[in-house]
């Protein structure tokens, strides 16, 4: 989820609601091709240009708001919602892991050394 976005769960079910935001975004056309306007830092969508993605080696794990999420962590009272939080930090982290090994895998290859022959 996107940063300062409720926990869904059993109580706080996601809605078609929810996404009336991202679609006035992203304009009318189901392709893509209506001229967007970026909301700037203080906004939730932003726009990049392939140059950005670039620079940033292909890596769309771009954030720019300041997530307040722990605060409504904190909050939570739902035994639901408690492990719906816990198990979205855990894929979290399970995702930046496989993209770190990817990362080192070329490196790890390099220095692949064939153990002696006893």
């Amino acid at each position: 989820m996107r940063a300062n976005m409720p926990a869904f769960g059993k109580t706080r079910p996601l809605t078609v609601a929810d996404f009336s935001d991202f679609e006035a975004a992203y304009g009318d056309d189901p392709n893509g091709g209506v001229k967007r306007k970026d909301q700037g830092e203080d906004g939730r969508w932003r726009c990049f240009d392939r140059g950005a993605v670039n620079a940033r080696n292909d890596n769309l794990d771009i954030s720019w708001l300041r997530d307040t999420e722990a605060e409504a962590e904190e909050g939570l009272t739902e035994a639901e919602d408690i492990a719906a939080v816990i198990i979205g930090h855990l894929k979290a982290a399970l995702v930046e892991i496989e993209a770190l090994s990817e990362e080192l895998e070329p490196e790890l290859e390099e220095n692949d050394v064939p153990e002696a022959a006893e």
